[in-house]
């Protein structure tokens, strides 16, 4: 989003933009962006400074750090930038955005809070079926 700062009014002014991810390299191993994003900005001018309020939406795909199962989930981030700024500047706010969305990204996705896993000697999904391991196993400690 481009914001021209001769062209904002004294009550400031509202703007709407939508992102293509694709275009912004903002993925991980496991982490996708598979659709555009939105992004609601309200724009005053403080001179000499611009002040972005940024509401963020972000639909994402991610890959459950415990049993691998992709699920869809959003981020929502609220962020506030300020620019000091000329009459004639030209901001363009994309960079901030693209990094706010990054710092909301979960260090560790998983897709529900009580969600298992997998087991550690075969591998099932034990949110789906338990297995023959898991009764026969001994509880490790801090597991």
């Amino acid at each position: 989003m481009k914001i021209y700062v001769s062209r904002v009014p004294e009550q400031g002014l509202t703007e709407h933009a939508t992102y293509n991810p694709a275009e912004l390299d903002m993925e991980r191993f496991d982490i996708r962006l598979p659709e555009s994003f939105e992004v609601d900005a309200t724009i005053t001018l403080a001179e000499p400074e611009l002040i972005v309020q940024a509401d963020i939406h972000c639909p994402l795909t991610m890959s459950c750090a415990r049993c691998l199962e992709e699920f869809k989930t959003e981020i929502a981030p609220n962020a506030i930038f300020s620019y000091k700024v000329a009459p004639t500047d030209v901001v363009d706010i994309t960079d901030d955005v693209r990094q706010e969305i990054m710092l909301a990204y979960p260090m560790i996705p998983v897709c529900r809070p009580d969600c298992k896993g997998l087991c550690r000697h075969c591998g099932q999904n034990l949110n789906v079926a338990t297995c023959s391991h898991q009764a026969t196993a001994p509880r490790e400690r801090g597991a």
